[in-house]
């Protein structure tokens, strides 16, 4: 029985680790995209500015239609991302990743000192039987995390780093590119 408590705990603290690791995953994405449609929306700003500055110039009578579509496709690009961002709700679901990581620690807490204490097998049984339902519980009641939070907070060394790249180029590669894009 104490090598299912043991297995119980192990298993909690990769949840846990799994969880916190989706709520920074959701934070980023909240703050990139936030940055993305900022720099976006100020760079649209500039370049009307400019256009409006510079209306007498012969570049900009010359492209003057050219501008024009970029503005307009720039501006749809802004209201894709902005309408993307608040459907996703990045930053409520970070905190409720948050939330159920630590409920998940505070179980862990609450029955790590009785793993290695000597008690009847009976006993143990039940200490299992309670946490592991309580375990079940904050699992049912809250989100489950991708499987690349798992591969992210559970492995090291090279694996890491490949996983670490997965993350970036599939979850944040698309908002460096609206930011670069943005400046440029």
């Amino acid at each position: 029985m104490q090598s299912q408590l043991e297995n119980l705990y192990r298993r909690s603290g990769i949840t846990k680790e799994s969880c916190f690791h989706a709520a920074r995953r959701l934070d980023t994405h909240n703050n990139l995209s936030l940055w993305a449609l900022s720099i976006l929306a100020f760079s649209l700003i500039v370049i009307s500015l400019l256009l409006q500055i510079y209306s007498n110039n012969s570049f900009i009578t010359l492209y003057k239609k050219f501008f024009d579509f970029s503005i307009t496709a720039m501006s749809i690009l802004a209201l894709l991302i902005s309408v993307v961002v608040a459907k996703s709700n990045f930053s409520l679901r970070a905190d409720n990743f948050r939330r159920q990581a630590m409920e998940i620690n505070e179980l862990r807490i609450s029955f790590r000192h009785l793993i290695d204490k000597q008690d009847d097998a009976g006993s143990k049984e039940t200490l299992y039987s309670a946490k592991s339902t309580e375990y079940s519980e904050v699992l049912a009641r809250n989100l489950v995390h991708d499987q690349i939070d798992y591969y992210v907070s559970s492995t090291e060394g090279v694996e890491h780093k490949y996983y670490n790249a997965k993350l970036f180029f599939t979850e944040f590669f698309g908002y460096v590119v609206i930011i670069g894009l943005s400046i440029s």
